[in-house]
């Protein structure tokens, strides 16, 4: 019970940084004009997945095997050991002899999908000429479907997000959720700088932070 109000707590004082994440965001990729050649290919890939999701087909599997697999390897990362690795269309599970936060919300902020299609456009286009455009679509695609399947998770009492409890578990999900989309856009766009990404969100969380102390106490 303290961990939960302790998170709680956090999760109300990070509030402020996931505004200035958000509009860290917005600041830089207004600014590249690389994207105004490719949006459009991007927005299709969006809009093309959610039409699968909404009017045809969900990958239930799928996005279970890409939840589970960030789970095992997230905890591999931080020392554990991977006892069991389940996954069906009506869930999955993974055992591992560590846990805490990141390991439990990993799958939520990772797009694991569009990870790989990102780390196959650079393994393939240094060897090989290839239409930038095709892989913005699949990134498209691949953030659509992370963001929406994970949306529909986060409606149900997920075992993760009830841990953690949901005011921490939201905010620390979407900020981070924006700070992954970043560096991948980074990678893509030269003109999107991750630097000045991180610089713009610690700058502008600061200003978000001083705003309302100001509002509070002056």
């Amino acid at each position: 019970m303290l961990k939960l109000v302790l998170k709680f707590i956090i999760g109300v004082l990070i509030i402020p940084v996931a505004f200035g994440i958000s509009m860290a965001f917005y600041a830089n990729i207004v600014m590249v004009k690389e994207l105004a050649g490719s949006l459009n290919f991007f927005l299709w890939g969006v809009a093309s997945y959610t039409a699968l999701h909404l009017l045809f087909y969900k990958p239930t599997y799928l996005y279970v095997l890409g939840h589970e697999a960030v789970h095992a390897g997230v905890a591999w990362i931080f020392g554990a050991k991977v006892k069991s690795f389940k996954v069906s269309k009506k869930g999955g599970s993974v055992g591992a002899t560590k846990s805490n936060a990141v390991i439990e919300l990993s799958p939520y902020f990772v797009p694991i999908y569009a990870i790989i299609i990102t780390i196959v456009y650079f393994v393939i286009a240094s060897s090989y000429n290839i239409n930038s455009y095709v892989f913005t679509f699949l990134i498209g695609f691949a953030l659509a479907f992370h963001m929406i399947s994970t949306i529909e998770v986060m409606k149900i009492r997920q075992p993760d997000i009830v841990k953690s409890g949901y005011l921490f578990s939201i905010v620390l999900v979407y900020a981070l959720n924006i700070v992954v989309i970043s560096l991948i856009f980074s990678m893509l766009l030269p003109a999107f700088s991750a630097k000045k990404f991180f610089i713009d969100a610690w700058r502008m969380s600061g200003h978000v932070y001083i705003a309302i102390v100001k509002r509070m106490f002056f």
